[in-house]
């Protein structure tokens, strides 16, 4: 295991792209890690580690990690290792980008690319044609995956790969990663990587963040290196110099305590007052070979979101077992997006009623014209909890369902346990769930019609 810096600079040594001007003027230098001015300190320069010779910090671990706060540069850091593998270290190979859900393809690993003006010298092929992907220079070709759901992670067992990247790991399950690892066996150079926020202590903590890991920098943010893992961890959002003042400010003004070590100073963290404190990974996690071959009924529960996060489940009960079987959790889902998620959620686990956050009844209306059981939840947030908390011996949580696994994990009342109310973070799942529980426990005095008009 080696860990050396190269006298020439990353940006002599990154993959020149066979362009010089970029839209709006950008040239070809924007394609480079950045430097914060007053520290010297380079994030992305640490986690591009590479080829000895080959890039300008070598090393010879087989997986990359980069764990940062918001707006630390993750999914920029994402597209350059990915062009690096494509156009440098594995020329010609197939490699593979992999996001929890298909907005984060379209909203943010997508326009990346474009921003940087790879778009403009690949051949991007979308979901629907042979051999989708980003096409590059070199002939590589780049697939663009999500793993949402088990139908999705299976899928992801056909292709064999040189390289793989994953975008917000702790919104993925495990078994993506181990689906992965077994397909990187072509190439010369395999490796995987992965850029994202933390999301408490879960899987990605537990294999990459290893105890006895030589630690090579420690100044703001910590390197840790091994013959396995090379991990940079706790990078700050304000160390990016690319983000305007008031968006730090806007931060440290919003979130705080636990949240705040979380999703600004990118640290792992555990979160005090939860709300469902009894919620256990070894107790209340099931593989799929757990979940029931069949059930009395299905529920669904649905926070809105567009801005912010929307969040679907679905319920399976069997006898007095409870098992959320299936999530969806993603930023600018409209009602279609819904609509469309929802009908792919009943072809798996059936139709049942849909009980959605109230407060959009022409949203409701809109999923019953499409011909769901929508219904009007009872949005009472303290029996709603009580409600969840009631099933905690009988409430079981798939393995997939890694966002409501995190979201047990971090969702806290406000100031501790002395306020009854919960903070509006991690909370999106949490609602739904609450939603679901809570009003199918009163559906026969609330709704007994079934209508969803009460």
């Amino acid at each position: 295991m080696s860990t050396t810096r190269s006298t020439t600079s990353y940006a002599e040594e990154f993959p020149e792209p066979s362009y010089t001007i970029f839209d709006r003027q950008r040239d070809s230098r924007e394609v480079r890690p950045y430097v914060h001015p007053d520290t010297g300190l380079a994030p992305q320069e640490d986690f591009l580690a590479g080829p000895e010779g080959d890039a300008a910090i070598s090393s010879d671990a087989s997986n990359h990690v980069i764990i940062s706060g918001l707006g630390a540069g993750k999914t920029a850091t994402l597209i350059m290792r990915a062009w690096a593998n494509a156009e440098r270290w594995n020329r010609g190979e197939l490699g593979a980008l992999i996001a929890p859900d298909w907005p984060t393809i379209k909203n943010a690993i997508l326009p990346t690319m474009r921003e940087f003006g790879l778009l403009e010298v690949c051949d991007y092929v979308g979901p629907g044609g042979e051999e989708p992907g980003v096409h590059t220079p070199s002939g590589s070709r780049i697939i663009l995956q999500t793993a949402s759901n088990e139908r999705k992670i299976r899928r992801l067992r056909g292709p064999n790969l040189a390289w793989v990247g994953i975008d917000e790991p702790a919104s993925v399950a495990e078994r993506a990663w181990e689906v992965l690892s077994g397909r990187l066996r072509v190439g010369n150079y395999r490796n995987a990587f992965l850029t994202g926020t933390p999301r408490g202590f879960n899987w990605v903590y537990d294999r990459f963040y290893e105890d006895d890991a030589e630690i090579v920098h420690d100044d703001v943010y910590e390197v840790r290196e091994s013959d396995r893992v090379r991990g940079v961890f706790g990078v700050p959002s304000w160390l990016n110099p690319h983000n305007p003042d008031d968006y730090i400010e806007r931060l440290e003004d919003e979130y705080s305590g636990s949240y705040y070590q979380q999703e600004v100073e990118g640290a792992f963290t555990q979160f005090d007052g939860l709300v469902y404190p009894w919620f256990d990974r070894d107790e209340h996690i099931v593989e799929s070979d757990a979940l029931p071959d069949s059930w009395d009924e299905t529920i669904y529960g649905v926070d809105w979101g567009f801005s912010n996060h929307a969040a679907i489940i679905a319920i399976r009960i069997h006898g007095d077992r409870w098992y959320v079987a299936e999530e969806r959790k993603s930023r600018r889902m409209g009602n279609d997006d819904i609509a469309a998620e929802l009908e792919q959620m009943e072809d798996d686990h059936g139709a049942g009623p849909v009980y959605c956050d109230s407060a959009e009844p022409k949203s409701i209306n809109e999923l019953q014209e499409d011909g769901f059981d929508a219904r009007k939840s009872d949005k009472s947030v303290e029996e709603g909890i009580k409600a969840v908390a009631a099933k905690r011996d009988e409430l079981r949580v798939h393995d997939l369902c890694q966002e409501t696994i995190n979201e047990f994990h971090a969702y806290q009342y406000k100031d501790g346990r002395e306020s009854e109310k919960p903070k509006k973070e991690n909370d999106h799942i949490m609602d739904a769930l609450r939603y679901a529980v809570f009003t199918h426990e009163h559906s026969d005095d609330n709704d007994p019609s079934g209508s969803g008009t009460w």
